[in-house]
């Protein structure tokens, strides 16, 4: 505690960096607001407020600089770590080696729970292996993150706000703002001891072994002052001990504790200091043993030692680094420090001259020169995006390509001075204002730090489903981008229902393929096709993968979930499964790797117009048009819906006459060797009268609704250049497409050029609500009343039932929701519903019809019979269903004959019914494991999600008597895909047991094994099982949570869920798992495990029992011993 002496008399300014001239005008703060000693190297580490780290050695020479956050916001904390320094901002960690490359960097975007945060521990000071975060956003917690795999673990529910952590090897202790400390128990995530400390706040905080030191303010006549006195805790005995005084003789206000610190090495050595530079290092064992010194500043904002007890640093005011030091010949911050990296630079030589037509000399050996002062190139990128700079605009230039790659784009009139200056492949671009707003006017500078609190911000529920604009050009919040729900913490700790406050179920974007959930939505609600495809689940359909099936599960989960999100995760995986659908670059599989709307250059164009199959001569030489990805999978989807029928039942046509189009060709010439062809086709290409053929002015274009497009559509007439294959004569023909009926339910795509949906946009009441139609002629007559329709025929009305829209941003990104208007049979009226993935929100008539704004483009319309829309939605309780398949087996193809099985079928004197008990349990595969990449700035982005399938299935008999825990299903899951992890520790599935060609196990196709779950879910079976929530999210489907009885719920306390494993050994005195897991075994513990917990909650030992299981728990690390020749159990 002696010979302490002021050794740096030139102090370092630590905001040197940010002085620079193109930041003088910012208008930010410029301060430095951490530092801290590294624990393994001659460094100390600082942070400032535009959130950069930097690093300098003993001579406070730079070693290292970085961005550690984006958006200019300040370190909050910084943490020494075994492989660098980990820094803290309010919604970011930042992980970096001491060279100052990224190890990982962790965002609001990654964890939803980083946000107002300012302290950080480790859970362990030794092992280092897990992080604690926390600050002043109650609704948070404390957010547990693992080092090694750089990835969030779990949050600990605490409702208070956050000022202060630290931690020794078992404890971690949470200094709150309103004073108070309280001890939390990493292992079991419970606060196991509170101490009130100060009464107004605290203001440092420190811990060694079992030691405990605070420092605070209290209130006195309304203002805070700094308490003259520090807090000392034995964390053995769980005691305060008498606080130790400090400065004594001061005048109250001046002289108080501020800043306290255990020294590193002597275990009952603190230092505690005030604002105003004094301070004293004292003894704990005996406090009047004390040394006094003071600091010549005018204040400090911050004090620390260095790790050999050494070197004490001090952040002055005035963000100047000044130390002192025991031991002038002792530079070193830490006894056995590590040698520091420094770049090598290689000496080149002189470069002699090289031929530039050498083509045998390797270009990547040309060296660059070396310039002592800093290029343009490595200024930051925030440079160039500052007030005063004019920001760079990308303007979407994607609008129709034809087969030469030529841009043909909104091109000007031809009466305007400049078009003689623009050509087809440079023209000239029409200045989007509702886009960009007005011109000559500097853009708003948004950074990604305010885009990613856009996402992740504790924004209101009203606000996060605002769909009205406030102005032109502001795109609402309820349809933006939405969070990704995997994250780092899986979609239980999501909070799906502040996206949701519907009756309706929204789906989950976090699936293969997410851009088809707007067209799954829009046709759910066509009660035509919803009756009809639900309805087909009481007959099997289990020999082949189905399109219809999955859709059916899909719509039956959805309608039954009541407003809780679903996934099309079995529907993705048929999807991916189609040949077809690869073909045509539809899934995620393919080369498309899942963004929706953009244009594919190798589509066929809609004006590329085939006779018949083999003349493929007849094309149009102006403009083509393509179709979108969402209109391409429309096609495919209805018409495989229709294919899908015909092969299930063999002759039922009932979707083809739902919305099936008969489209006949023909081409009217002098030869009469052209042949008339007749199809059907699910949807109708909807373009502008002008290109179906129909000659009209502009003047009267600007003013005709969707009703003319949609009429002209359906007769389309084009004037080719053809040369008859038969007679070889060359003569221009007319080519005629008429449709020859009209389904009751209308699918249109709409596919017109940017200038035809700048015209569009303009036309008030553009998309029609109703309108009436008729045949008339061999020709569709489409008007807005029927007093127009001159005809003696039937005549239809059709009302709008809905509409998927891309959604186009500003920088290009694009994304589909649906519109739906559904009808409310208890109000007698029709409601229009907006679905963004799993956001769900009602929306007013005028909003939804209107499509003026610039961002909203609709892509596919249904229009459906107003007879037809009225019906009601039939669940499928209203059919027969067939059970058979629960009583007999059904396995894969290929399977052999004498494939072991381990269970025994139900019989139909055991039919399941309401309330049966039944157990569960089942076992996964991992396809491909989590693949993410991280950028330049660290930021870590996923590229491909976890994937996994479905392995085993077990069901065991659960109510009381002779076949009571004897398996009644034991199916393992064909798998002909590639397998990354089969995860046999824990599932016990081993290669070649999913391969029906070497597997000797009882294997199903997932049709199978999935109707036989749904079937006892519609029967009523109440499910037994442990952490049931991931078992059926995996399985793809909702069971209602009256049918379920989940063990790792009822023996649950706090966060943390105990083990299968550990509850049966401590609750049931059995030894399981002790190989592979066995998914039998693993469900007749669970039913064995409810058994308990029915009992013990009947004789009200049940929450004494659970306490007892955590306590014990805590001791053991909630793992049964590996000796296990004598067990216990708690009684």
């Amino acid at each position: 505690m002696n010979n302490w002496q002021h050794s740096f008399n030139n102090p370092v300014d630590l905001t040197d960096h940010l002085q620079k001239p193109y930041l003088r005008f910012d208008n930010k703060t410029k301060d430095a607001t951490k530092i801290v000693f590294d624990d393994r190297t001659n460094l100390v580490w600082a942070g400032d407020t535009y959130g950069c780290v930097s690093s300098y050695d003993p001579s406070f020479s730079l070693y290292t600089r970085f961005r550690a956050h984006v958006g200019a916001i300040p370190v909050r904390d910084l943490l020494s770590h075994r492989e660098g320094i980990l820094s803290l901002s309010e919604d970011s960690l930042h992980f970096s080696n001491r060279r100052g490359v990224t190890m990982f960097n962790l965002t609001s975007i990654d964890i939803a729970t980083f946000s107002g945060l300012k302290a950080m521990c480790y859970s362990s000071q030794e092992k280092q292996h897990k992080l604690y975060c926390a600050g002043e956003n109650t609704s948070t917690g404390i957010t547990c993150v693992d080092l090694k795999k750089g990835q969030f673990e779990n949050v600990v529910y605490y409702n208070s706000k956050v000022k202060l952590l630290a931690s020794n090897n078992k404890l971690i202790c949470v200094g709150k703002q309103s004073g108070s400390v309280d001890l939390l128990d990493p292992n079991s995530n419970q606060i196991v001891k509170s101490f009130s400390a100060h009464s107004s706040t605290i203001s440092g905080m420190d811990i060694r072994d079992y030691t405990l030191v605070t420092v605070g303010k209290s209130e006195r006549f309304s203002n805070q002052y700094a308490d003259p006195f520090v807090n000392v805790y034995d964390l053995r005995n769980m005691k305060q001990l008498p606080p130790i005084s400090f400065s004594k003789g001061t005048t109250m206000g001046s002289g108080g504790a501020e800043f306290v610190q255990l020294h590193p090495l002597l275990p009952t050595v603190m230092i505690v200091a005030t604002e105003n530079g004094s301070f004293d290092f004292i003894d704990l064992s005996n406090p009047t043993l004390r040394k006094q010194y003071v600091h010549p500043c005018q204040s400090m904002k911050q004090l620390t030692l260095s790790p050999n007890g050494d070197h004490l640093a001090i952040l002055e005011s005035n963000n100047c680094l000044s130390t002192w030091s025991r031991s002038p010949t002792n530079s070193n911050f830490t006894n056995m420090p590590d040698i520091l990296e420094f770049p090598d630079f290689a000496d080149d030589g002189i470069q002699g001259p090289v031929s530039i037509d050498d083509y045998d000399y390797p270009l990547s050996s040309v060296g660059l020169p070396y310039y002592h002062e800093k290029l343009l190139s490595a200024w930051p990128r925030t440079i160039f995006k500052s007030p005063g700079t004019i920001p760079q605009r990308q303007i979407d230039m994607v609008n129709s390509i034809d087969n030469n790659h030529t841009l043909i784009l909104n091109k000007l009139p031809s009466n305007s001075p400049l078009a003689s200056l623009a050509s087809e492949k440079f023209p000239f671009y029409r200045y989007d204002k509702n886009k960009f707003g007005h011109r000559n006017v500097m853009e708003k500078y948004v950074s990604q730090y305010d885009l990613r609190k856009r996402l992740t911000s504790d924004m209101k529920p009203e606000e996060l489903l605002r769909y009205k604009a406030v102005n032109e050009s502001e795109i609402p919040p309820a349809f933006a981008r939405l969070p990704s729900t995997y994250g780092r913490f899986g979609s239980t700790s999501f909070d799906f229902e502040a996206f949701n406050k519907s009756p309706f179920s929204g789906l989950d974007k976090d699936v293969d393929n997410s851009y088809t959930n707007a067209i799954l939505q829009v046709y759910r609600f066509v009660p035509e096709i919803y009756n009809f495809v639900v309805g087909c689940l009481k007959d099997e359909n289990l020999d082949r993968t189905s399109l219809l099936s999955d859709l059916g599960y899909l719509y039956d989960m959805m309608a039954r979930s009541k407003g809780n999100i679903c996934s099309s995760s079995n529907f993705q995986v048929s999807l991916n499964s189609n040949e077809e659908a690869s073909e045509l670059n539809l899934t995620q599989d393919s080369n498309f790797k899942n963004a929706p709307n953009k244009i594919e250059n190798n589509i066929p164009s809609l004006d590329h117009l085939q006779i018949n199959q083999d003349n493929n001569k007849l094309k149009e030489n102006y403009e083509k048009l393509q179709k979108s990805l969402s209109q391409r999978f429309n096609d495919f989807f209805l018409g495989q819906l229709i294919r899908d029928e015909k092969e299930s039942t063999g002759h039922n046509i009932a979707l083809e006459q739902c919305f099936g189009f008969h489209l006949e060709t023909n081409v009217n010439a002098s030869c009469k060797d052209y042949p008339r062809q007749l199809t059907v086709i699910p949807t109708l290409t909807v373009l502008s009268p002008t290109r179906n053929g129909v000659k009209q002015n502009n003047k009267k274009l600007n003013n005709q609704p969707i009703l003319s497009y949609i009429e002209t559509s359906m007769k389309r007439i084009k004037y080719i250049n053809s040369c008859c294959d038969t007679c070889h004569k060359q003569e221009i023909v007319e080519y005629e497409r008429t449709i020859k009926n009209l389904p009751p339910v209308l699918s249109l795509e709409l596919v017109l050029t940017k200038s035809e949906w700048s015209t569009v946009k303009t036309i008030k009441n553009w998309l029609s609500k109703e309108f009436y139609a008729t045949m008339l002629k061999d020709k569709a007559i489409v008007r807005s009343s029927p007093n127009d329709i001159k005809s003696t025929n039937q005549i239809f009305k059709y009302e709008l039932n809905g509409y998927v829209a891309r959604i186009n941003e500003s920088n290009n990104e694009t994304r589909l929701v649906t519109y739906v208007r559904i009808f409310d049979s208890k109000t007698n009226s029709f409601k229009w519903y907006m679905f963004n993935d799993y956001l769900v929100v009602e929306v007013d008539e005028a909003d939804a019809l209107n499509i003026s704004a610039w961002w909203k483009t609709p892509e596919i319309i249904i229009y459906c019979d107003a007879e037809e829309l009225r019906k009601p939605f039939f669940s499928v309780d209203t059919y027969s269903i067939n059970y058979d398949i629960l009583y007999r087996d059904h396995f894969a193809k290929g399977v052999k004959d004498n494939v072991r099985t381990e269970y025994k079928l139900l019989s139909k004197a055991e039919a399941p019914k309401p309330g049966t008990l039944i157990a569960i349990d089942a076992e996964f595969v991992i396809l491909n494991n989590e693949l993410s990449e991280i950028d330049c700035k660290g930021v870590k982005t996923i590229v491909r999600a976890k994937k996994i399938a479905l392995a085993r299935i077990s069901v065991i008999r659960g109510e009381i008597g002779e076949m009571f825990g004897v398996p009644f299903i034991d199916d393992y899951v064909v798998n002909n895909n590639h397998i990354e992890d089969y995860l046999t520790r824990y599932s016990g599935i081993h290669p070649g047991d999913l391969c029906p060609e070497t597997s000797s196990r009882p294997l199903v196709t997932r049709e199978v094994i999935y109707r036989k779950i749904w079937l006892l879910m519609q029967l009523g079976c109440v499910f037994v099982g442990h952490g049931l929530y991931n078992d059926f999210k995996n399985i793809n489907i909702n069971v209602p949570k009256t049918q379920i009885r989940d063990t790792a719920i009822y023996f649950l306390q706090g966060k943390r869920f105990l083990s299968l494993r550990y509850l049966a050994f401590v609750l049931l005195g059995l030894n399981i798992q002790e190989g592979d897991h066995d998914s039998i075994e693993d469900a007749h513990t669970a039913l064995i495990l409810y058994r308990k917990y029915l009992d013990l909650k009947e004789k009200g030992a049940l929450e004494k029992t659970i306490e007892n299981l955590y306590e014990e728990g805590r001791a053991s690390n909630y793992k049964v011993p590996e000796n296990m020749a004598k067990s216990s159990t708690i009684q």
